[in-house]
């Protein structure tokens, strides 16, 4: 009976460890809403179509990203994203979308 026990221990503790090692990724969806919605405040006559951030977007310092912005007249630019040291996310427009 101790066997079973035992091994079950090792499992559960092995899954713990596997995921400690996983890289946490930054949630690409709140990302894109939240640069949606500020983006508009910014430039209030915009409205935005959409914006697709990289899926996997590591939430390390430094880590950076470009994101692609639409309008909802048809214009495109680029949003770069920077994980900052305190592991939240800043951005900026790198292309800007002609007014």
């Amino acid at each position: 009976m101790r066997t079973p026990v035992c091994a079950a221990a090792l499992t559960a503790a092995g899954v713990v460890l596997l995921s400690g090692c996983a890289t946490e990724v930054i949630d690409n969806t709140r990302l894109e809403e939240r640069i949606g919605t500020e983006y508009e405040k910014r430039d209030p006559g915009s409205t935005v179509e959409s914006v697709r951030c990289p899926d996997d977007i590591p939430r390390e310092p430094g880590t950076t990203a470009t994101c692609r912005l639409t309008l909802a007249s048809g214009v495109t630019g680029t949003i770069e994203v920077e994980v900052r040291d305190d592991r939240k996310v800043a951005w900026h427009v790198a292309t800007p979308a002609p007014g």
